[in-house]
């Protein structure tokens, strides 16, 4: 297993389009240990309009972001979203899991940008294999962490199909994390862990009643909290046991 397992709470449109909201959700992220929030960027879906902000709002948020000391990224959905972080120096870029990332034309423009920039972040979600090795041909040169993701909010436990995690390690050779769209709050995490998972990204709101996609697939503050020290936890098991 990983020496220090990257912790990602994806606050996502969880917010509902409220600042205050997505402060809040930053704050519970930074005090349950997590090393990074991740949000979703975009301009060009209207029907989800009303879940997000304007640049000045996105520019005070990621403030308030490093303002508390905790790493943020967000997934851009459209080229001029990726424009926009582009400009504010975003550091890792994420791919969503949503869609066949080469079978959309907007999105080629995103991967345009994202393949030369630092970092990328590449859910595989929906996208079969022979989608994901022509993806990686693109970014062969490149630093990329894949991340196994199921494309179901909230997926069963049992259709986690966390193997999946070994078998893209030896295939593409770059490290792997899971994108956990479950309910499960330790036993799902610690086992992708175990089979050497290097991030896990994990939804989160303030309240799983709240109205929303994806609230019903996402953590509370206690139980992110609960996640992270038992991943924590593991980690110094793991290393007192090497010594």
């Amino acid at each position: 297993m990983a020496s220090h397992v990257k912790i990602v709470a994806e606050i996502g449109i969880n917010h509902n389009g409220d600042l205050d909201t997505a402060r809040k959700l930053v704050d519970v992220a930074f005090d349950a240990g997590c090393d990074a929030v991740k949000f979703q960027t975009f301009w060009n879906i209207p029907e989800f309009a009303h879940l997000n902000f304007s640049k000045c709002e996105w520019q005070r948020l990621f403030l308030y972001c490093e303002l508390q000391g905790i790493e943020w990224f967000s997934t851009p959905f459209d080229l001029e979203a990726v424009k926009f972080l582009d400009e504010l120096g975003m550091g890792n870029w994420k791919l969503p899991s949503n869609i066949r990332v080469l079978g959309d034309p907007n999105m080629l423009d995103v991967i345009q940008y994202a393949k030369s920039r630092k970092h990328t972040i590449i859910s595989t979600g929906i996208s079969p294999m022979w989608n994901i090795y022509e993806l990686m041909l693109r970014f062969y040169d490149r630093p990329v962490t894949l991340l196994h993701c199921v494309s179901k909010y909230p997926t069963p436990i049992d259709e986690m199909n966390l193997f999946r995690i070994g078998i893209l390690q030896k295939r593409f050779e770059v490290p792997v994390g899971l994108s956990d769209h479950s309910t499960s709050i330790c036993c799902v995490p610690i086992d992708a862990v175990r089979l050497g998972a290097v991030m896990i990204e994990k939804h989160i709101t303030l309240d799983r009643d709240a109205v929303g996609p994806d609230h019903l697939a996402s953590l509370n503050p206690y139980q992110l909290k609960r996640m992270v020290s038992v991943i924590r936890g593991l980690e110094i098991n793991e290393k007192h046991t090497k010594k």
